[in-house]
């Protein structure tokens, strides 16, 4: 619950009229809402305080700036200063008056969260390398209220990406059947192509976040409980993957899931709306919109985890019932058009950032899908541009073909070319006279109903 402002006033009057030994600088303590939850006016001289962490009660200081980039912390008050991004009083000083904090101004700009592969340093200036993304950390996540990013990749180009946005968790989904190969479904996608698609995103992302793989349709629902460890174990030594995502939460699903966790693979859930079983569920439709039936999605959330699944997939379910079933949960929730009330949220790469649309048709966009970029509309255009400038010849041009010959070499090429003219031009000539005898074979069209081109 949040402070109020008479404690953090009493705070930094108590702090400034503390008196300490010179051996050592005292931290400044501050919450990191606290410029965000009070008006200007009431402030307590604070005009900016940008931390790492905004609207999480968290105890935080300027230390907790890091992972970032572009840090800039200024103080414009005497004998407060600025040590190793921590905002520090030098308690030699005689400047601070007690109860002084009309002068006390904390300016953090440019800050803004980098747990992506731009590492920090060392003391020494060696590059860190960044955190493993874990279980573990996802469910230190949902404690602490902070959410979760998932975003879907399926080749080394997306998943490069993905990684350098500092993504929490990447999905090779089997949206890859979809988005990559044209299927009209999820369900024709195989296991050994799913494996050849995580293999790609582990070379693109092949550290810092936690890999998933989808266990593809056909590859865990048996009864011997076996082919889906043998299977998972698959995605995990030959995919690369951290982990693996079934679909379902059935009572026969929720044995599946606790034998492969017991064999040793992480295992996140997946509830709602199921592609897989589309064939059951009559298509792709929203799951869980009546009372029995969000009941049963509770259910069923609880059983996964209780079997040990590590997270929940929440897909297309009213967003009460999504909150409510994060709320139940000790293990996060990751949402896809089930409201801002769950642990995290996953959209697949292609609909984020607009790869299929076109400026004068729109493939189909999922209602949840907010649209961040139009790169289809780029790529288009720029296919377009590239047709268009190779049929006029203006690409490539001198500015694009950087290679060249030396002039004595080129006036020995030519040379050469001269010396040989008679012997090429009869071979030209023969074969173009074999292309023009096939070509007229074919427009007799001997074997069709007698027509011929026009």
């Amino acid at each position: 619950m949040p402070k109020p402002i008479s404690y953090f006033r009493k705070r930094i009057m108590g702090w400034l009229s503390q008196p300490s030994p010179s051996s050592y600088h005292q931290s400044i303590f501050l919450r990191g809402c606290i410029a965000e939850s009070l008006p200007r006016s009431q402030n307590v001289g604070i005009t900016r305080c940008y931390c790492s962490v905004p609207y999480k009660p968290t105890l935080v200081t300027c230390t907790s700036l890091q992972p970032m980039k572009d840090r800039a912390i200024v103080s414009r008050t005497p004998g407060i200063t600025c040590s190793n991004n921590r905002l520090v009083r030098n308690a030699s000083s005689a400047n601070n008056a007690p109860g002084d904090t009309s002068a006390l101004e904390i300016a953090v700009s440019n800050v803004e969260e980098s747990s992506s592969a731009a590492a920090t340093t060392t003391a020494t200036g060696i590059p860190k390398k960044p955190k493993k993304v874990t279980t573990l950390s996802l469910a230190s996540k949902k404690r602490r209220g902070h959410k979760i990013t998932m975003v879907t990749a399926y080749d080394y180009p997306s998943a490069v990406h993905v990684d350098r946005a500092g993504i929490d968790v990447v999905l090779v989904g089997d949206s890859c059947a979809m988005v990559e190969l044209g299927f009209d479904t999820t369900q024709p996608i195989t296991l050994d192509q799913m494996i050849h698609h995580c293999q790609a995103v582990k070379r693109g992302a092949p550290s810092r976040p936690l890999l998933v793989g989808d266990m593809p349709f056909g590859s865990y629902e048996f009864e011997d409980r076996d082919v889906a460890l043998k299977n998972a174990y698959r995605m995990v030594k030959e995919g690369g993957m951290d982990a693996v995502k079934f679909e379902g939460g059935s009572t026969s699903r929720a044995k599946i899931v606790k034998h492969v966790v017991e064999g040793g693979v992480a295992v996140l859930g997946h509830i709602g709306l199921t592609p897989q079983a589309i064939s059951v569920l009559g298509g792709f439709r929203a799951q869980g919109r009546t009372a029995i039936r969000a009941r049963a999605l509770l259910d069923e959330a609880i059983r996964l985890q209780d079997a040990g699944a590590f997270a929940i997939v929440l897909e297309c379910i009213p967003s009460n019932v999504a909150a409510a079933i994060t709320e139940v949960l000790e293990i996060p929730t990751i949402g896809i058009g089930a409201g801002g009330g769950t642990s995290g949220q996953v959209l697949v790469f292609h609909d984020l950032l607009g790869m299929l649309s076109h400026p004068h048709h729109e493939e189909f966009v999922p209602k949840f899908c907010k649209q961040y970029a139009r790169v289809g509309m780029e790529i288009n255009d720029g296919l377009a541009q590239f047709k268009q400038e190779v049929e006029d010849g203006t690409f490539p041009g001198q500015a694009y073909a950087p290679y060249v010959m030396t002039e004595a070499e080129e006036k020995m090429f030519n040379e050469l070319m001269a010396k040989d003219a008679a012997m090429l031009q009869t071979k030209h000539d023969e074969v173009a006279s074999k292309l023009k005898q096939a070509d007229e074979y074919e427009q007799l069209n001997l074997y069709g109903n007698g027509k011929t081109d026009p």
